[in-house]
């Protein structure tokens, strides 16, 4: 993965109704991927977007890559379906299935020429990656609890970072997500992470060109 940090907004935080707007200005700032949750209303408590969202922004949006994170007990259905729309990269959670079942759909991913990445929750521990760590090209941790945006960095995050930097070695990116601000992605990139989603902190606070450049600066 070498050295270089990447940011990737979520566009959950985003105006749904000025979304291609929102996106454009992201990406005129530099952004070169984005993080789309995908959530299905009963692994987690929200909904969000479907597969048509996926296929749009591709067309909208060919060289920007498309990150889903899929939120769901549903892999059967929906990680064949944004396969399809066009997903550059997905990610799904360890907690959704058996062990077996994690291993065919890395595989899957794989096979069907997308990235494939792993989550883990919280309270998960970090151990259950060694495993899966010869076919996963990013590991994702959240850093709040998943299924709503706007919450706060949990305390323990850098020190699960690091013993996940420690496991998969320096060639898999580290992903964190949940409660990233300038501070926050300081202490998870010195710990080890080097993908960083940011919702509320990019399209909350002000400008995103702005918010951007401020999140950049504090990751160099």
């Amino acid at each position: 993965m070498g050295d270089k940090m990447l940011i990737a907004p979520s566009i959950l935080n985003a105006n749904n109704l000025t979304l291609k707007d929102e996106i454009k200005r992201a990406t005129n700032a530099g952004i070169t991927r984005f993080h789309i949750d995908i959530m299905d209303g009963h692994f987690v408590p929200n909904l969000s977007f479907g597969p048509q969202l996926v296929s749009d922004f591709k067309t909208e949006f060919p060289i920007t890559e498309a990150e889903i994170h899929l939120m769901s007990n549903n892999p059967k259905v929906l990680i064949p379906a944004f396969v399809k729309a066009g997903a550059d990269l997905l990610e799904f959670h360890y907690e959704a299935m058996q062990p077996n079942e994690v291993k065919y759909w890395l595989d899957y991913l794989k096979s069907n020429g997308v990235k494939a990445g792993l989550v883990l929750n919280p309270d998960t521990p970090i151990p259950v990656v060694e495993q899966f760590k010869n076919q996963i090209d990013q590991l994702l941790l959240m850093t709040v609890h998943p299924g709503f945006g706007g919450q706060k960095f949990l305390e323990n995050s850098a020190s699960r970072i690091k013993e996940a930097r420690e496991l998969v070695g320096k060639d898999i990116a580290i992903e964190v997500d949940g409660g990233i601000n300038q501070q926050t992605a300081r202490i998870a990139k010195d710990a080890g992470a080097n993908v960083f989603v940011a919702g509320s902190y990019l399209f909350e606070k002000g400008d995103i060109a702005s918010q951007i450049a401020k999140l950049t600066q504090s990751l160099s």
